[in-house]
């Protein structure tokens, strides 16, 4: 026989031990004992959590229990009670069908709403508040946006299903966490990882790559520390975002603007490709971007606000709002924004604000408040003084440059009327109507020399 060294044992001892291990702990996990201690987790002592079991979760919970039926709150409220935020939105998921939701909720009194039944969710209002609560699933067939889904009473197989896993926990009203996934774990080292395998989390929903952008930037400690298996099958999959709704790209893009990291992340989409995937063009300025990013008040500001900053021009701008199909609103404001960015002084916006028709003021003043914001605290003065600026009218009217001036109706007299109103405006808004007919008269006469 060959005789071996000492290294030679210790080097094929670890090589057995790395094979045989997993395949030991394997059925451990089927068994559900290795997240024993992960369900061990309390977290009723967080800063927010009454929040979350506030006395209508707990009803809602009471009711179901009392029923037979399982309920926890899922996703987002747990992740963002670990963060030390107050939660936005407190959703549900139970091992009661829809069926048996609706049954719960009638004999119960509870007013609700079928919101997306066929994928088990039922909005309950409680206290005048909306409790979304759906049955426990799995998704048997994707198309890559939609899924077919079958019920379950298991809430790892549900957490299985969802995209990241960081919002793949969920928590009882008594504070009891549920981490299959170590999400838990990966918030506190700043991480944002898929559940499972990132290209069949994202091969399952396309929409998943604008979210992992979107939640890098409210996770991640630094701006470039990306997962290299995540943005592997990022590239991967990034055809599919082509099925993608454009309304559906820019509520996450949105999301993502105002978020951290904006100019890393953008960089990072642009390496890959994406861009032109979701209609952005070469003419989109990240730098510009980012550079008022860093200035904004960001808690306040409205999206589409920072975003006309990445435009040269409203052309380019109205370009992507079409593509991405903004609101009226959102399409006002970037044109505002970027047509007046530059300018800053108070009696420019004065005359801007008298010269928009009284029907379009509320526009002005929402429009300008963003610019006022996307600007910081420099701002402020300007936008207190125009907010609190009783808006004079001109008292010049066609029918008295008519009179005056013995003009026939028509473009002759429009002139006359703006001219007389910029002479007003000259003024500090302070000359009367005769003062301004008088001035048209000379300007009048002086043409017919």
């Amino acid at each position: 026989y060959k005789s071996i060294t000492f290294i030679e044992l210790y080097d094929t001892s670890v090589t057995v031990y790395r094979v045989l291990f997993p395949i030991l702990v394997n059925p451990l996990r089927t068994l559900g004992l290795s997240q024993l201690s992960r369900t061990m987790t309390n977290i009723s002592q967080y800063k927010h959590w009454e929040e979350v079991a506030n006395p209508s979760t707990r009803y809602i919970y009471d009711i179901f229990k009392k029923k037979g039926f399982e309920l926890r709150v899922v996703g987002g409220a747990v992740r963002d009670v670990l963060q030390g935020k107050s939660p936005k939105d407190i959703d549900m998921a139970t091992s009661a069908t829809p069926t048996d939701i609706v049954d719960i909720c009638t004999s119960e009194g509870i007013k609700h709403i079928l919101t997306g039944i066929q994928h088990g969710t039922v909005t309950l209002m409680v206290d005048d508040t909306p409790y979304e609560v759906t049955t426990l699933r799995v998704d048997t067939d994707t198309d890559g946006r939609h899924a077919e889904v079958e019920f379950t009473t298991d809430f790892q197989l549900d957490a299985a299903r969802r995209d990241l896993t960081i919002n793949a926990m969920s928590a009882d009203v008594d504070g009891t966490l549920y981490d299959y996934f170590d999400g838990k774990l990966h918030l506190q080292n700043k991480q944002v990882l898929f559940v499972g395998d990132p290209v069949e989390r994202i091969a399952e929903d396309y929409l998943r790559i604008l979210r992992y952008f979107r939640f890098y930037g409210r996770i991640a400690k630094e701006g470039d520390q990306w997962d290299t298996p995540t943005i592997s099958a990022i590239d991967h999959n990034k055809a599919g975002l082509k099925q993608i709704s454009r309304e559906r790209i820019w509520l996450e893009m949105q999301k993502m603007i105002v978020g951290n990291h904006v100019k890393e992340i953008l960089i990072k989409m642009k390496s890959l490709e994406l861009f032109p995937l979701i209609n952005l063009s070469d003419k989109f300025n990240i730098d510009d971007l980012n550079s008022q990013h860093s200035i904004a008040s960001i808690s306040d500001i409205r999206s589409v606000t920072l975003l006309s900053y990445a435009f040269k021009s409203v052309e380019d701008f109205s370009k992507l709002r079409k593509a991405w199909k903004m609101s009226s609103d959102e399409e006002y404001i970037g044109q505002f924004v970027i047509k007046h960015r530059k300018l800053t002084e108070v009696k420019y916006f004065k005359d801007l604000l008298v010269d928009t028709p009284k029907h379009c003021r509320h526009k002005f003043h929402m429009a300008f408040k963003e610019l006022c914001l996307s600007r910081g605290s420099s701002d402020d003065n300007l936008l207190k003084t125009l907010s609190e600026w009783n808006v004079p009218e001109c008292p010049l009217r066609g029918d008295l440059v008519i009179k005056h001036l013995s003009l026939p109706k028509g473009p002759l007299v429009h002139k006359y009327v703006s001219l007389g109103k910029n002479k007003w405006k000259e003024s500090h808004y302070s000359l009367s109507a005769d003062e301004i007919l008088t001035y048209l008269a000379q300007e009048f006469n002086k043409s017919k020399r």
